[in-house]
């Protein structure tokens, strides 16, 4: 019986560290990149399903959906260098002032990107599976 015990938990710690990934450092760019098109290949995937798409529906969907990503993409990008700018430095009130008008501005106009993606989304699929967009994203991210 102790035997079979210890025999069990000797399996146990290899299968715990045989699940054990290695940490970030060890990863290398080009693992990065690879994790990062399987993820869009997943997130494709998972979109074409959860709205149905036909052929012709998704000949249409995607460039309209890839062009708004980017732009997306480049608003946040900006707004993030907003945010890092604001953490490393010691500004002025006037440059303060500055900063934040330029991020509020950036911030509707990313809403602004956001609904006219949507509205041209709805003309392709209809506004009932449009609005099943928020919530496929959501869940794909869970």
């Amino acid at each position: 019986m102790r035997n079979a015990l210890i025999l069990l938990l000797l399996s146990f710690t290899v299968l715990t560290l045989q699940a054990q990934r290695p940490s970030d450092s060890t990863r290398t760019p080009k693992d990065r990149e690879a994790m990062k098109a399987k993820m869009d290949l997943l997130h494709t995937a998972f979109l074409t399903e959860g709205l149905e798409l036909t052929s012709s529906e998704a000949k249409l969907f995607w460039p309209i959906w890839e062009e708004g990503k980017e732009a997306i993409n480049s608003t946040q990008d900006s707004i993030q260098s907003i945010q890092k700018v604001t953490k490393q430095e010691a500004l002025t009130a006037i440059d303060s002032d500055q900063l934040l008008e330029t991020y509020l501005e950036l911030s509707m106009q990313k809403v602004e990107l956001l609904n006219k993606e949507l509205l041209d989304i709805a003309k392709i699929l209809g506004s009932q599976r449009a609005m099943r967009i928020p919530s496929l994203e959501r869940e794909f991210r869970l």
